[in-house]
């Protein structure tokens, strides 16, 4: 629809001389493009910050053992009815883990992928024993898997030979400082004495009796004879579940686990935020079309003797009709423009005055930007097509007679 430049003009006088009518369309439209851009940046960083702290230190995808099935066992009585839990490794493990290594690492789509070896163990202080889970990390890429370096608190980020890292809680429960010696130890009684050369906080229950060793102290602590799973983090935190699905086709011997599978509820609860958001986004947007439709039908009514005269004058149907179009395109420009720099100025507000109550911050896209903008632009410009439908049919001569 081609736009000439007298209704272009003509539109923008008719906002400038209802300038007062005109500014408070434009708030209006501000208003609710902040508030989409406000519920939009601050849920995204809500659930950024929400799966940094479930997933952000730890694996995106799990290669562990496939499950043991119950074997049947033979009875004598010449067929086999009867199936009980044959023996079954305390530990399973993975022994040609090197070929699945180097198969995943060919894939650009990972960041990190890691073999580990797990055992569990208990840490001895005196008369008292302390639980603990035992990790084996295959460096670089085991560290980055959990982010050590940065969830560090003392000492290095660096295991080898007897030197160990510890969890903070632990590591209050037994006063340790960097340095000092504990004893570990295995399932079958044995012990080993530790040094303390590192001390971190994952944030994670799961990792507040952790102790974190090179994987081959741990292979051989434990009698692992593979290794007890492989661990990954892929590039796109959301493309796990694909990911495994895909591996899940070629790996038939291993069982392979994304976070997203072990996470449902936590999916679930973000799926539900974002549903909320988009609802009260659209009833906004609903909203200010129906403002924009009703005064942009008012000044149709306010101006119908300028356009039964623009009309007389050689003016068009369609002509009429595009001036209001025009309007509503204006209006939509102007007010989502404004409204992102309203809902920018909100958001800061609202983080500054929250402080220390809330742990995340906000999130800002281009698309939580341009996307308002755009559905803005296009809710006023089509609720114009009620005034550019009684202008268009305005008759010149009912309006010159009449007045």
């Amino acid at each position: 629809m081609k736009i000439n430049n007298y209704e272009i003009m003509i539109a923008w006088r008719f906002l400038i001389k209802g300038r007062l009518q005109t500014l408070f369309i434009i708030l209006g439209i501000a208003m609710g493009v902040a508030v989409q851009f406000f519920l939009s940046s601050l849920i995204g960083g809500l659930q950024k910050s929400i799966i940094e702290r479930t997933v952000g230190s730890a694996p995106h995808l799990i290669i562990s053992p496939e499950d043991r099935k119950p074997a049947p066992i033979d009875t004598g009585s010449g067929s086999v009815k009867e199936f009980r839990k044959a023996a079954i490794e305390e530990r399973p493990e993975i022994f040609s883990w090197q070929q699945y290594v180097l198969e995943l690492k060919k894939d650009k789509r990972f960041s990190y992928i890691s073999p580990v070896a797990n055992g569990n163990g208990f840490v001895l202080e005196g008369s008292t024993v302390h639980p603990v889970r035992v990790k084996g990390l295959y460096e670089p890429d085991g560290p980055g898997i959990y982010r050590i370096k940065q969830k560090l608190i003392a000492g290095k980020e660096r295991f080898s030979g007897e030197t160990a890292l510890v969890a903070k809680e632990l590591a209050d429960k037994l006063a340790l400082v960097i340095g000092d010696k504990f004893i570990l130890r295995n399932d079958r009684g044995e012990n080993v004495s530790l040094i303390a050369g590192g001390i971190f906080d994952l944030g994670t229950a799961t990792g507040s009796s952790l102790v974190v060793l090179s994987l081959d102290r741990v292979r051989a602590f434990f009698s692992i004879d593979g290794v007890s799973a492989i661990e990954a983090q892929v590039k796109d935190v959301f493309e796990a579940e694909a990911v495994a699905q895909r591996y899940s086709r070629y790996f038939t011997r291993v069982k392979i686990e994304s976070w997203q599978k072990t996470n449902k509820e936590m999916l679930a609860a973000l799926s539900s935020q974002s549903s909320s958001s988009y609802t009260i986004q659209f009833f906004v947007l609903f909203s200010i079309s129906l403002g924009i439709a009703s005064v942009l039908a008012i000044s149709a009514v306010q101006k119908s003797r300028q356009l039964g005269i623009l009309k007389a004058m050689g003016a068009t149907d369609i002509s009429s009709a595009k001036i209001f179009v025009v309007q509503g395109f204006i209006l939509g420009a102007a007010g989502s423009v404004t409204g992102i720099g309203i809902g920018y100025g909100i958001s800061t507000l609202f983080i500054k005055a929250m402080g220390d109550m809330i742990a995340f911050g906000l999130e800002i896209k281009t698309l939580y930007i341009v996307l308002p903008v755009v559905l803005a632009i296009i809710a006023s410009t089509l609720a114009s097509a009620i005034p550019a439908s009684r202008a268009s049919r305005l008759s010149p001569i009912e309006v010159i007679r009449n007045g």
